[in-house]
């Protein structure tokens, strides 16, 4: 199937495409008329990701480049995130239920439906002030609380319908966000756009806000922890200064001993306490590293509860008395692993967004995991620097205590000490101090650069590229459409795909005509007065090369048939004997299709072709031209036949016309015969032995099956060289030459 045939075949539908194109145009005219004005109302936020602050031991981070595209995608996610756009949709809400200037205005329609007229708008309006506070979305399986969400929906305020309308998009390559709002009014647009920046601030604070206290309190753990530290070294070291007032040999290695004693215990306990932190830390490592194979996004949730807090608040205060003790009290910590797996399961009853909680939860851990991970590396390195601190210093004493002396060295160490632990505790004070500075939103500095403004026109609507657009759009998909039903048709309707699916010779092609507007013998008529060159001639060309094809074959008596019945062999048959006339040959039609004598019927000729019969004495041509009947096509004779269920075998007598089909080839040039359909009558397979030639026409429409490829068959190998060939029939014009 090439190309110039894709694009005739267009052409041969260009009506049925120009129609297309038309409706195309009209239903873009259409949508720019009956098109809403809408108004779009944009914001600009900066997000200030550079800047970042968080509560850690050092006071200053370096930003990973990196994570820049992460971090807008978890922003850009936030806003429209269920609670954003839920707290949003809640405000709006109350704007319209309470401002003398609402954004909407509810039609009478609307206020007949069930969602208005049973709601209680005081009721609604204290359920959305509620939700806000408590920054909750609603809940469809309360039932009040489901009524204040219908009415949201009736609106048009809900999250799906406000989410239609709003584009959150980075400026590429910047630290800014552009937001913006269409809607039919443009205060609306503007409020939308001013506001959800509010409504993301409050959310991420909401959310920040109890991680950044809780670091605090643990910085504030660690700091008391130290101080005791220092106090101890403090004693310990004025204690030693006041034994070693006389510098006395004997008591210098007595003190000496005694801090050898209580250095070994203190490196015990260091080193133990050094051990459990490895194990904590590799423990939480892995759990980190599981967390980190699992895809999270950035969903938030809701957690604002009082008992959580109140259960992080004795956290605080049971780490305080922790530190106190040194830091390692069974019975306190199992009381914080207590409350931290309460703290777990109210989270889990507070989440409001079924899909989210999983995730939630799996971000809440991995942030718990990397403060511990934090605090244990703390740990460790604090207590390896006492481990090695109380090593060096075991070795001065113990040499002090076995060779006597050296109590000014030792009085230095325990200084040393002494120095150490204030260091390590003016930087948890310094960081303490830094981290009580801190924005409430420690990610980033979020501000609002460009306030959004009521837009003074409507958005442009290109009204001329709509139409073009749908008018092409038409165009396309019904030439798409056109081309489609070309690939599935099957059918032989041009000379190529007749060979490469029957691989028969075809004689010739003959062009498609209209036998309802002008009758058969009307196109010879014209042919005599027009130029040959007319399209209307095609027909009449077409045939002039048939019968040329059927005198160079040097055939008399041909059997025209055809596969199935209705593929035109009886007008092909009639235009062949016009075509022979026109060149002055005698010509003699037998129309032997008993299961359809339409022949018989057109040229009104007599049934004789059953009672002829040739006795020895009979003179052959007398007899012949007794039962013939004159046509009005000049030099034409027909043989007419009795319509009925038989094969001429059955019906026709011995010594029958077909018997002497030699002797009347010698009193006319042709004689063309035609047989019923090979598919379903034998006919034809039965008069194919009295032929000299056989001519199969094929309709341009129809399509080959199993049972046309047996009669195809047929005529390859069991007609000999009979077989003159095909005859394309009703071929539209422009695929003629195909």
């Amino acid at each position: 199937m090439d190309l110039a045939y894709l694009y005739k075949a267009l052409l041969r539908k260009k009506w049925i495409i120009i129609f297309s194109a038309i409706v195309g145009l009209g239903i873009g005219v259409a949508v720019s008329l009956l098109s809403h004005k809408t108004y779009r109302s944009a914001a600009q936020y900066s997000t200030g990701l550079i800047q970042t602050h968080k509560v850690s031991l050092t006071l200053s981070e370096i930003l990973d480049v990196n994570q820049v595209d992460s971090r807008f995608n978890n922003i850009i996610e936030t806003f429209r995130s269920p609670t954003v756009m839920g707290m949003l949709a809640y405000g709006i809400t109350l704007h319209d239920l309470e401002s003398p200037r609402p954004f909407r205005r509810l039609t009478e329609k609307q206020k007949k439906d069930s969602s208005y007229r049973k709601v209680d708008l005081e009721k609604v309006k204290g359920i959305l002030r509620e939700k806000i506070t408590d920054m909750q979305l609603l809940s469809t399986y309360d039932p009040e609380e489901k009524k204040a969400w219908d009415l949201i929906a009736l609106y048009g305020y809900d999250e799906f319908d406000l989410l239609k309308k709003l584009s959150v998009e980075r400026i590429p390559y910047t630290d800014y966000l552009n937001i913006s709002f269409s809607s039919e009014n443009p205060e609306l647009s503007a409020f939308v756009v001013n506001a959800i920046g509010v409504k993301f601030k409050e959310f991420f604070t909401f959310l920040t806000n109890t991680r950044t206290q809780e670091s605090l309190g643990k910085l504030d753990s660690l700091a008391s922890s130290k101080r005791k530290q220092v106090d101890s070294l403090r004693k310990v070291y004025e204690d030693f200064r006041a034994k070693i007032g006389t510098p006395n040999i004997g008591d210098a290695a007595t003190a000496a001993m005694a801090g050898v004693q209580e250095l070994t215990s203190a490196l015990t306990g260091e080193q133990s306490r050094y051990n459990t932190f490895n194990s904590q830390l590799n423990s939480v490592n892995d759990q980190l590293s599981t967390l980190n194979s699992t895809p999270t996004t950035s969903q938030h949730i809701e957690n604002n509860n009082d008992e959580i807090l109140s259960l992080r608040e004795k956290n605080k205060e049971l780490s305080a008395q922790q530190a106190q003790r040194g830091g390692n009290d069974p019975a306190i910590q199992a009381k914080i692993d207590d409350n931290n797996r309460k703290i777990v399961a109210l989270q889990s009853t507070t989440l409001g967004n079924g899909g989210n909680n999983n995730l939630q939860k799996l971000a809440d851990k991995k942030d718990d995991l990397q403060k511990r991970k934090l605090e244990l590396i703390a740990d460790i390195s604090a207590t390896k620097q006492n481990i090695d601190l109380y090593k060096s210093r075991l070795d001065e004493f113990s040499k002090k205590a076995y060779s006597g002396g050296g109590a000014e060295a030792i009085a230095s160490a325990l200084l040393n000490d002494l120095n150490a632990a204030q260091k390590d505790l003016d930087k948890y004070n310094n960081s303490i101090f830094a981290s009580q500075d801190l924005e409430v939103a420690p990610d980033f500095n979020f501000k609002q650069t460009l306030i959004g403004q009521p837009p003074l026109q409507p958005e442009t609507v290109h009204k001329k590229l709509i139409v073009a657009i749908s008018g092409l759009s038409m165009l396309f998909i019904s030439c798409f459409l056109i081309l489609i039903l070309e690939f599935l048709d099957t059918s032989i309707r041009t000379p190529s795909f007749f060979y490469n699916q029957t691989k028969l010779k075809l004689l010739t092609a003959i062009s498609k005509i209209d036998l309802q507007k002008k009758q058969l013998k009307d196109y010879f008529e014209a042919a005599s007065h027009s130029g040959r060159e007319t399209s209307s001639n095609l027909f009449i060309e077409n045939l002039r090369k048939l019968r040329f094809e059927l005198e160079s074959s040097g055939k008399k008596a041909i059997l025209i048939t055809s596969l199935k019945p209705k593929e035109g062999k009886t007008t092909i048959l009639e235009s062949l004997a016009r075509a022979f006339s026109m060149s002055k040959k005698k010509t003699l039609i037998i129309d032997a299709n008993f299961s359809n004598n339409s022949l018989t019927r057109d040229f009104d000729a007599r049934p004789t072709l059953e009672s002829f019969s040739l006795d020895s004495q009979d003179s052959a041509i007398d007899k012949i031209w007794s039962i013939t009947t004159l046509t009005n096509i000049s030099n034409t004779d027909i043989i007419g036949c009795t319509e009925g269920n038989y094969t001429p075998s059955e019906i026709l007598p011995k010594n029958n016309l077909f018997s002497n089909i030699s002797k009347i080839t010698q009193h006319y040039d042709f004689i063309l015969i035609e047989g019923a359909a090979l598919n379903h009558h034998a006919d034809s397979k039965e008069l194919s032995k009295f032929v000299d030639g056989i001519i199969t026409v094929f309709s341009s429409n129809s399509v080959i099956h199993e049972i046309d490829k047996e009669s195809i068959h047929f005529l390859k190998s069991s007609t000999g060289n009979k077989f003159v060939g095909a005859i394309l029939n009703n071929v539209n014009k422009e695929f003629n030459d195909f």
